[in-house]
């Protein structure tokens, strides 16, 4: 119960940082729509961002996911003054390598420009490779702040690395207004510092918990050569998944023009939507299946991935239905405004109704993966992750010439799906019969409370109807009325088929609030 409890707590503090982080980030994505729309310039960025910000943010992203259990073990055996030894080693190690690329990036942008974005015209190849030339350069802080983020969690600082965004979004704002003088290069630069300050900003926290800087170039050392020996498995099975976004790009460069950033502000607003609940539960569980699997607690490391993605069903389910509902009326509310116009919404709302399919896979393929790493199986999630992007890639190519750049979403979705039934089948070969009878009872429960929910929206839009003199605020509003209606019917209903997760939900997240409340009076 006090592991429970715990997690609770600290699952519900990052859902509110994330929330926060989230909302600031989309904040971002407004702005630049309001000044940049679905333009060529945009989709310029975009594109430049496709390789470092996607492709080697996978790299290095791998090794942030094997230091934790890797970091944890040599707390056990070594203690911290050996553990802060691997930090500084993995800090100098990854951003040298990171700055190596990066110098490549900057020199061979124009024939990587040319070789994956084949349908641009020459304007748009031209400033796509200029900005790659800009953007290839964050990579560099952008590994510090995944190592730093490892760090953090592993001393359970969940809080932190969620509310890094909120000076790297601060910064990319506030670059839009010097448009007039720099264009869209203002913006490129931009990223650049805002994850610079992303690793400043963690350094004090860091400190706390007993980071210490230190000049360590010996890179000698076991735990690193551990490292170095997961991370290759984990990043070949993240970089296939992010395969897919090179070949949505790819083939979205042959379609009209703002298709990809059409796709892009649908991604966004999926990290919003999905990601404010996956990523924090999938955060705060992995250091703790970690323990339970390294101590041989196999009943409590069943129990909790269980819980999990029973959590995520009850979540991703209702999700998923309001945004295939709401889909017009979200973006319109987020987007419209300035050079982002109907076009742009019609584009957008098309691609994230079929990216909106695919929410519970995203979440549960995202628990799983973190399940295989905490076991410190990085084979595994590659091997299916091969597979899965093949898949992808043939549902692209062949959903994209009836349904354009909404069946290059709609391909994603179903992949995810096609991942988690390979993970699931793995998993149990791997650590034995995991009962999974009470989650299919639970998402046919999510199912029938989401229908009751949509039916309830459908009325509230018949019935009501609220006018302002202006639209931005009546779109809100009407937007907003519907989403809490549908809300107080999908919980009535869940409440009353006696989920026993919304209860246990509901008990712990007011044990948490409770402590905050306390906290904040002491």
């Amino acid at each position: 119960m006090d592991n429970t409890k715990r997690i609770t707590k600290a699952t519900f503090l990052v859902v509110l940082a994330t929330i926060l982080s989230k909302i600031f980030g989309f904040l971002r994505e407004v702005v630049l729509g309001a000044f940049y729309g679905t333009s060529y310039k945009l989709d310029a960025l975009i594109s430049a961002q496709l390789l470092p910000g996607v492709f080697f943010a996978s790299i290095l992203a791998s090794f942030s996911t094997t230091f934790i259990p890797i970091y944890n073990e040599i707390v056990v055996k070594a203690g911290k003054q050996k553990a802060n030894k691997f930090v500084n080693k993995s800090l100098f190690l990854i951003s040298i390598c990171a700055l190596f690329i990066a110098i490549l990036g900057c020199i061979f942008s124009p024939f990587i420009v040319d070789l994956i974005f084949k349908g641009f015209d020459l304007q748009r190849k031209a400033l796509t490779s200029s900005l790659m030339q800009i953007t290839f350069f964050y990579i560099i802080f952008l590994g510090a702040n995944y190592i730093f983020q490892a760090f953090l969690q592993s001393n359970e600082n969940f809080i932190v690395p969620v509310l890094v965004g909120l000076p790297f979004n601060a910064i990319i704002i506030f670059s839009v207004f010097f448009k007039k003088f720099f264009d869209i290069y203002a913006v490129a630069i931009a990223f650049v510092l805002g994850y610079f300050s992303m690793v400043i900003f963690q350094i004090p926290f860091a400190r706390k918990k007993g980071f210490k800087l230190e000049l360590d170039f010996n890179v000698k050392d076991e735990y690193i050569q551990k490292m170095f020996r997961l991370v290759l498995p984990v990043f070949v099975g993240s970089s296939v998944i992010s395969l897919n976004s090179f070949v949505d790009r790819y083939l979205a460069s042959y379609l009209q023009q703002g298709s990809i950033s059409a796709l892009n502000y649908a991604e966004k607003l999926n990290g919003l939507v999905y990601g404010i609940f996956s990523a924090s539960i999938s955060t705060v569980i992995y250091p703790y299946l970690s323990r339970f699997f390294s101590t041989d607690k196999k009943e409590e490391f069943k129990r909790y991935l269980k819980l999990s993605i029973n959590s995520l069903i009850l979540i991703m389910v209702p999700i998923t239905f309001g945004i295939l509902v709401l889909s017009t009326e979200i973006v319109q509310v987020v987007y419209e405004r300035g050079a982002f116009d109907k076009k742009s919404t019609y584009l957008t709302s098309g691609a994230l109704m079929f990216f909106s399919l695919g929410y519970l896979g995203y979440a549960v393929r995202d628990v799983l993966s973190r399940t295989f790493y905490s076991i410190q199986d990085t084979l595994t999630p590659m091997k299916n992750g091969i597979i899965a992007v093949f898949v992808n890639i043939g549902l692209n190519i062949v959903l994209v010439r009836f349904l354009q750049h909404r069946g290059l979403a709609l391909g994603t979705s179903i992949v995810a799906y096609v991942s988690v039934f390979l993970l699931l089948r793995s998993l149990v070969v791997k650590i034995g019969k995991i009962e999974f009878k009470n989650s299919f009872v639970v998402l046919l429960k999510s199912i029938f409370a989401s229908i009751c929910m949509v039916l309830t929206m459908m009325i509230a839009k018949k019935f009501i109807n609220i006018q302002t003199s202006y639209i931005f605020l009546t779109r809100t509003i009407n937007l907003a009325i519907k989403i809490f209606c549908g809300i107080i019917s999908y919980s009535i209903v869940i409440y009353i088929l006696k989920v026993n997760e919304i209860k246990w939900l509901f008990e712990n997240s007011k044990i948490a609030i409770s402590k905050i409340i306390k906290l904040n009076a002491k």
